[in-house]
């Protein structure tokens, strides 16, 4: 018999891979994509932005509340492109701030926070609580020359500061030989600082654009950038991996993947996933997890670095959007920012339709409720309301038998969508007389779902959120 699984006590667990999954029948894993806005969020409006924006940059939430934006622009040739902030109250509408910090044609009434002399590309901003006195980093691409490629200036630049609108640069200025394409990661995972970027020999070593990691445990000293993805031979000849934003999510490490199709000179998002940010997997099957849809992003798509920004239930992506791509001219000029989004945590689920159900290996329940993050509509565009569906769950032994009291008849009956209207509902999940998973505490047990026109998201052991004052029609039921 196989060891039980150690659930964590409100530990957050996704179906990405069979790990919660002994057996099924009639259950499939389906993969989301996120719905975009058709409307631009941000557009080039001012004159120091030029014609065209793009979203190599940051969206992150704030300590003191509200949201910053960090982006920047394709500016005509011999032009420096710099670094421009947006500040927003709810996330989705934004203002560009008369900061006083950087001087242009004569006027410092600007949102201009980093302006260097020299091109300039990607800036990725973090913001670091372990460094009260300059809590805010920042790491660009900056040469001086696009022609002279891996020239002596041609690298990444750091930047340090406190309050993330007045920047100095770092001591030494260029902190690696790396670029043209970087992501620092929002997060330090293991202590160290970590980017995502390319290596100065890449079309030597892989012939193409692929994604290469380094760290750094000061922000200062950086490793040598590795490879951990490249185009493999499931994709078609043309396709080259342009860039990758990366954040972690419930002991995942999940990457906004930029798969350039040369051929046609464009860029779509997809998914992958990696339990330690270097072996990293694609959903099955291959898609879109941000599509070229409307014409403001029809050719080139490109994620903000720090990952998704939590709003109410929802997971909002802003990404840089173009209708045209490497070989624009003087007359096609545009790029704005946008945003896509998905409820909070709904990257994929195990889907059924007119029946089917799944159980979990055997898990040492470690007290605590069964919490579930579920849509258990027949038809998932119908009213977010409507719960046609259901899930039922069954307790088991760890050799298979269900348990008498906690299976059949007594099985636990959960109808709802979760995630909806603004808010988180409860997904807490009960047993007939108001019994939980708790009484369990410490058991080896299996569980077995039933599932009727549902989706399941995610299961958890422990309290969820509480549900907000709304009418039964829909609030979750169970028991």
């Amino acid at each position: 018999m196989s060891i039980p699984i150690k659930l964590q006590r409100g530990a957050v667990e996704h179906f990405f891979d069979d790990t919660f999954v002994a057996s099924k029948r009639k259950i499939t894993r389906r993969w989301l994509p996120a719905k975009i806005n058709p409307f631009p969020a941000i557009e080039p409006d001012r004159p120091w932005e030029h014609r065209a924006l793009t979203l190599y940059g940051t969206a992150m939430a704030q300590p003191s509340g509200g949201y910053r934006l960090y982006y920047t622009n394709w500016a005509p040739r011999k032009s420096p492109s710099a670094v421009f902030l947006a500040v927003s109250d709810d996330g989705f509408r934004w203002t560009k701030p008369e900061l006083g910090v950087v001087d242009w044609q004569g006027s410092r009434a600007n949102n201009i926070v980093i302006s260097p002399e020299w091109h300039n590309d990607g800036p990725s901003v973090l913001y670091d609580p372990t460094d009260p006195a300059r809590p805010y980093k920042c790491v660009a691409f900056q040469a001086d020359s696009m022609i002279d490629v891996w020239g002596k200036r041609w690298g990444l630049y750091g930047y340090e500061s406190a309050d993330g609108v007045n920047w100095s640069p770092t001591d030494p200025a260029m902190i690696l030989r790396a670029g043209d394409r970087t992501n620092l990661m929002a997060t330090r995972p293991g202590g160290q600082y970590v980017m995502y970027t390319r290596h100065p020999d890449m079309m030597t070593d892989a012939g193409l654009r692929a994604i290469y990691r380094s760290e750094s445990s000061d922000f200062a000293h950086w490793s040598e950038p590795e490879m951990v993805l490249a185009p493999d031979l499931a994709e078609e000849p043309d396709v080259e991996y342009y860039g990758m934003s990366v954040f972690e999510r419930n002991g995942w490490f999940l990457g906004l993947l930029e798969v350039w199709r040369s051929a046609a000179d464009a860029i779509e998002v997809q998914l992958v996933f990696s339990r330690d940010g270097r072996s990293w997997q694609h959903p099955y099957p291959r898609q879109p997890f941000i599509a070229p849809t409307y014409d403001w992003n029809r050719k080139w798509n490109s994620c903000a670095s720090n990952g998704p920004i939590i709003v109410n239930e929802q997971m909002v992506f802003y990404f840089g959007g173009r209708f045209v791509s490497h070989h624009y001219d003087s007359a096609q000029q545009h790029g704005c920012i946008g945003y896509a989004s998905l409820p909070i945590d709904r990257f994929c689920a195990l889907e059924a339709t007119a029946g089917g159900q799944f159980t979990t290996p055997a898990i040492e329940w470690p007290g605590g409720g069964l919490v579930v993050n579920c849509d258990t509509r027949e038809s998932f565009d119908s009213h977010p309301g409507i719960r046609d569906g259901e899930i039922t769950v069954e307790v088991l032994d760890q050799f298979g038998s269900p348990l008498p009291d906690w299976s059949g008849d007594s099985k636990a009956t959960f109808s709802a969508n979760t995630h909806m209207r603004c808010e988180v509902f409860s997904g807490a999940v009960n047993w007939p007389g108001g019994r939980t998973l708790d009484e369990l505490r410490g058991k080896v047990i299996c569980l077995r779902f039933g599932l009727r026109h549902a989706r399941l998201f995610t299961i958890s052991a422990g309290t969820p959120p509480p549900s907000p004052s709304v009418s039964e029609g829909v609030r979750g039921r169970s028991g």
